[in-house]
């Protein structure tokens, strides 16, 4: 149905009208075939059959077309400071019927355009059929795992020497809530809205990859370490952390 090896041909054409040597762009190209990978892996797992395997993977690398317009019109990943690039996306694969190249049939594009939009949002929006939903949870999985690793390899840089936790990011994340970026104060702020993703996983396969690879404690270990401010509360949210994944199989 779904003519993948086509589609990552297509998606190389079209980021290769951006600067490859730009390390936003090459770095987000990157991310979105490990991504399809996840997608795959996450997909396998749920034993769902194959042309249901390959919307998931579709669906991953077309999760973040968006981005390589918003590196090159505002040169920053931060949508609250451009563009919401989930929903840009959606917009660049609807105009002219782009998406029609990847894939024909109306019901799976719908499916694909629903789980782009909601891959980056606080939580999915309401009223999704229980199919949709599948596909929604895939992709948001999927991306998480690979900006787990992507932040935990990188050297984590915090601008200020006094950055702080503020008090709502800190309660959001004991009460194991994700963060939205409207309540990011601080660089700290920043670092720690990618811990409060750990409690938006949703597949047995994904939790079994972050234990395996101690993915929560090597992320605030790094944070911990950058800042000697902050000990108590970063040792507080690492201990919600434990709790929280020796609590979900």
């Amino acid at each position: 149905m779904i003519d993948l090896e086509k589609g990552k041909s297509l998606f190389t054409k079209y980021v290769e009208n951006y600067d490859m040597k730009n390390e936003k762009i090459n770095l987000k190209y990157h991310h979105t075939l490990r991504v399809m990978d996840f997608c795959r892996k996450i997909a396998e797992s749920l034993n769902l059959k194959k042309d249901d395997v390959e919307i998931a993977m579709l669906t991953g690398l077309l999760h973040d077309i968006g981005r390589f317009e918003q590196v090159k019109i505002y040169n920053t990943f931060v949508d609250r400071d451009s563009i919401d690039h989930a929903d840009f996306g959606v917009e660049l694969l609807q105009k002219d019927n782009y998406i029609d190249e990847y894939v024909s049939d109306k019901d799976v594009q719908k499916i694909v355009l629903t789980a782009i939009k909601n891959h980056n949002k606080l939580k999915i929006e309401d009223g999704l059929d229980e199919r949709m939903m599948l596909f929604a949870k895939i992709i948001r999985d999927a991306d998480k795992l690979d900006i787990f690793d992507i932040f935990i390899n990188q050297e984590l840089r915090i601008k200020h020497t006094d950055s702080h936790i503020s008090d709502k990011i800190y309660n959001d994340l004991i009460n194991r809530r994700t963060c939205h970026d409207k309540d990011m104060e601080t660089d700290m702020d920043r670092m720690l809205r990618q811990v409060g993703m750990f409690f938006d996983i949703n597949f047995s396969y994904s939790i079994e990859y972050i234990k395996s690879n101690k993915l929560a404690d090597r992320l605030i270990n790094n944070i911990i370490e950058k800042n000697e401010h902050e000990n108590r509360r970063l040792n507080d949210i690492r201990n919600e952390l434990d709790d929280y994944f020796a609590s979900i199989n």
